[in-house]
């Protein structure tokens, strides 16, 4: 080894030793054996599942609520996609615009998300949504009035879109990562299965759709003013880590 450093104008360490064959394998049988601990380990950290969700209170209370929250999401959202055959207005004109309305909400809501928060747009989104949805059921539908009430659907799925544009984060950064996969799952299901009901919201008749939207987005505002906001915020890896970190936040705010 001093031949080849020399050969290549080098000069070797005097830390650089040879070891026998035999001190090789016990040192490497040693540090096989503290790898498969250490992996060991890792794997008891990242195994989690729905029952550890539920088997924490913290976390089976976000659970419920994500799953509530992204249920109301997913039938108003889809639902008012689905209600422009009530509108009694050009139906190619009303999906033109609804899709022209979830643009600016989608851009909108990837600025302002890191600015005000997820919780605070979380809950204006939903409220902005379902005030205009009460209004579009309580007025007329003949004459001008059928206008105003397509004017309020497209207010009503921009602002939706804007919440169900949030809420993947939102839901992402509520749980630890070990049951995070498990509670995002959870609450797809559950906007899975709001847009499987909104269809039957739509055949209610003119009215009633519209209301039935304006209450589910306005009860998805006020469910999400028990969970916490989440912007700067660290990520936990562990329940436990979770518990201790939520615990000491707590402490400091009061």
């Amino acid at each position: 080894m001093h031949s080849i450093a020399k050969a290549n104008g080098k000069t070797l360490p005097d830390s650089v030793f040879l070891a026998l064959d035999d001190d090789t394998n016990e040192t490497s049988e040693k540090s096989q054996t503290n790898d498969s601990k250490t992996e060991e380990e890792s794997k008891e950290a990242i195994t989690g599942s729905l029952v550890d969700v539920l088997r924490s209170p913290l976390t089976r209370i976000r659970l419920f609520l994500a799953v509530a929250i992204n249920f109301f999401c997913s039938v108003v959202y889809y639902g008012l996609s689905l209600n422009v055959v009530n509108l009694g207005t050009n139906l190619y004109l009303n999906v033109f615009l609804n899709a022209v309305a979830e643009m600016p909400a989608f851009l909108l809501t990837a600025i302002l998300i890191d600015r005000f928060g997820r919780k605070p747009l979380t809950i204006g989104t939903q409220w902005f949504s379902g005030a205009f949805c009460v209004v579009g059921g309580l007025l007329k539908v003949y004459g001008t009035w059928k206008t105003i009430r397509m004017v309020c659907s497209i207010l009503g799925i921009f602002g939706m879109a804007g919440t169900y544009n949030l809420l993947f984060i939102y839901t992402v950064e509520l749980f630890p990562t070990v049951v995070r996969n498990a509670a995002l799952g959870s609450a797809t299901q559950a906007a899975q299965m709001g847009a499987i009901l909104a269809p039957l919201v739509v055949v209610l008749g003119e009215r009633i759709p519209f209301l039935v939207f304006g209450v589910c987005g306005i009860a998805g505002g006020i469910l999400a003013f028990f969970l916490p906001e989440t912007l700067n915020r660290p990520l936990y890896d562990t329940m436990a880590g979770m518990a201790e970190g939520e615990g000491e936040s707590e402490a400091i705010s009061a």
